[in-house]
């Protein structure tokens, strides 16, 4: 008995709206809040405001590489089949041809600037680079290739630096004449998000070619990342919050303790309040007394034997200390009770030396 037939309905569906009539624009900078604002960043060619609604896509939708590459694929056939180019490579809308012949090449850009102009009503742009020897390098898809590294564009590092710069002038505030740095965590929680994110995308870019030491760089002038970006050297180029929200989801004081322990690094104090005092455990015990010069007592507390600490009240003395020590800070307080009964913390502040 034969199967039932399959019977597959093919729909196109064409959308005829003008998008440039209806939309909701959003920006961080006020000041570029309106596409016809002449800081607006997106060029009027990258733009559909500066298609006069005749032509184009949205950059940044997928839709845009999709379509590019349907639009496209004519280009691909001609230049492999009527040019037979052995080398030849396409991103979307950027293309690269090699040939040991400089004439060659010169002759295959004008048939292909021809070949737009006629067939896909498109044209490259003026500016288009002269054919050029390969051991200079070239510059494709955000990086700087070579025959055996490749360099990321000096743009990119750039914008990474202006994130950094951006989230520093809205939420790390200079005390004590300079002397230290203060972050408010949950204050600025959207904030810490972002950047966050924003720089796990920049290292996840940046990995890919010979960028360590730039990078490095582009953090190292900003101390303050140190105390909020998690990254150990073992996990190479990983990057992630040293703070999360989510650290305090354990319903057991020595499993959050554990936590705070594992986030901080060995030049950094967990400010733990607990009750009325501040309380440090384990290793975080010995750096306090030597820090601090605190004396421990023996008080059995979430599996700990021995800790030291001093009343909330001298929060900010002791503040002080540890930051002229050089030693980072960040200050957990008490925010209610758990479902389970636990003391929630969360992580108000950073405290950071300069």
């Amino acid at each position: 008995m034969s199967p039932d037939p399959v019977v597959l309905w093919l729909t196109r569906v064409l959308l005829f709206h003008d998008p440039t009539t209806d939309y909701r624009f959003r920006s961080k900078e006020r000041a570029i809040a309106c596409p016809a604002h002449p800081d607006y960043p997106i060029p009027a060619r990258k733009s559909l405001f500066g298609k006069g609604n005749q032509c184009g896509l949205p950059i940044g939708n997928l839709t845009s590489q999709f379509w590019g590459n349907v639009y496209l694929n004519e280009i691909d056939q001609f230049v492999k089949r009527e040019l037979r180019c052995r080398h030849y490579v396409r991103y979307v809308d950027d293309m690269i041809l090699l040939s040991t012949s400089r004439d060659q090449l010169a002759e295959w850009r004008a048939q292909i600037g021809e070949f737009l102009d006629t067939r896909l009503k498109l044209r490259l742009r003026p500016d288009t680079r002269d054919p050029f020897p390969v051991s200079l390098g070239v510059d494709f898809v955000g990086w700087k290739t070579f025959w055996n590294y490749r360099l990321p564009r000096r743009q990119t590092l750039r914008s990474g630096a202006r994130r950094l710069q951006q989230f520093e002038r809205q939420h790390v505030m200079g005390m004590w004449n300079g002397a230290a740095q203060r972050i408010d965590i949950e204050r600025s929680r959207s904030g810490v998000n972002e950047l966050v994110a924003s720089m796990a995308s920049y290292s996840g870019h940046l990995r890919h070619g010979a960028s360590w030491r730039e990078w490095r760089r582009m953090l190292d002038r900003r101390p303050w990342t140190a105390g909020l970006l998690l990254q150990r050297p073992e996990q190479g180029w990983q990057t992630g919050e040293r703070w999360p929200a989510g650290i305090l989801d354990s319903k057991r004081f020595s499993r959050q303790y554990g936590r705070f322990i594992r986030s901080a690094d060995e030049r950094t104090l967990i400010f733990c309040q607990v009750g009325r005092f501040i309380e440090f455990f384990g290793p975080q015990r010995e750096l306090a007394a030597r820090v601090l010069r605190l004396a421990q007592v023996r008080m059995g507390r979430g599996g700990y034997a021995f800790s030291v600490g001093f009343p909330v009240a001298l929060r900010h003395e002791f503040v002080s200390r540890a930051i002229r020590s050089g030693v980072a800070v960040a200050d957990v307080r008490e925010a209610g009770l758990s479902a389970s009964g636990c003391a929630a913390r969360v992580v108000v502040a950073l405290w950071l030396p300069r």
